[in-house]
């Protein structure tokens, strides 16, 4: 009888220690309130927007033959730190986590690149690197002096790189400095896309790219 009671007493307390134990387990840490994890990240996201007082929209001036013409345009916004206008039918989207694209509707090949460097971007290798890429992309890259940028507002350009291919496909890498910060521009013109306009809008939308 003795041997029974002493066994009962040990179960009760390995049952009730190991209850303990669970409860212990099954702990949860609290959670931040979701008003405090929401704050927090409509803070992030307001970072790199651009000044409040940018009108939504505006008209901007687009070139095409020598005949100007003003155009609508819509502010976009870019998570990296800039801000530009965009004309209908091209659209802008997040190429990587540092650069910005913008393409046309009907033609996706027909593009611009925006990337915002750093004031510690080593222009000489960006360079390097553009004759390189524009090379390999047409087969034939020449280093040539900004004031051939067909539009004046880029004759300030660190460097000009333009790549021609056999079949007159065009790509283009320049370095620009605006209000201060350096962006690094492409373009990729395509010989199929010959639409009136198309490149010469291009050209005015990246005309518009400025730091927030």
């Amino acid at each position: 009888m003795k041997r029974v009671l002493r066994f009962g007493i040990l179960f009760t307390l390995v049952f009730t220690f190991t209850a303990c134990s669970s409860d212990e387990k099954e702990t949860v840490k609290p959670q931040k309130p979701p008003t405090e994890v929401k704050e927090k990240e409509n803070d992030k996201e307001k970072e790199n927007q651009p000044e409040s007082n940018l009108p939504p929209t505006k008209n901007i001036e687009v070139e095409i033959e020598g005949m100007k013409e003003q155009r609508p345009a819509e502010l976009q916004q870019s998570a990296n730190g800039y801000h530009l206008y965009m004309l209908d039918l091209y659209n802008f989207e997040k190429e990587n986590e540092k650069t910005g694209k913008i393409t046309f509707a009907n033609e996706p090949t027909l593009y611009g690149t925006i990337e915002k460097l750093d004031e510690s971007a080593n222009i000489e290798s960006l360079k390097e690197s553009s004759m390189k890429r524009a090379e390999e992309q047409t087969g034939k890259a020449s280093d040539l002096p900004a004031t051939d940028i067909y539009f004046p507002y880029f004759h300030d350009a660190k460097f000009f790189v333009k790549g021609i291919s056999h079949k007159y496909d065009v790509v283009m890498y320049f370095v620009k400095e605006v209000e201060g910060e350096l962006f690094y521009f492409s373009l990729n013109i395509p010989s199929k896309a010959e639409m009136e306009g198309v490149e010469p809008s291009l050209w005015a939308m990246l005309k518009t790219v400025k730091p927030n």
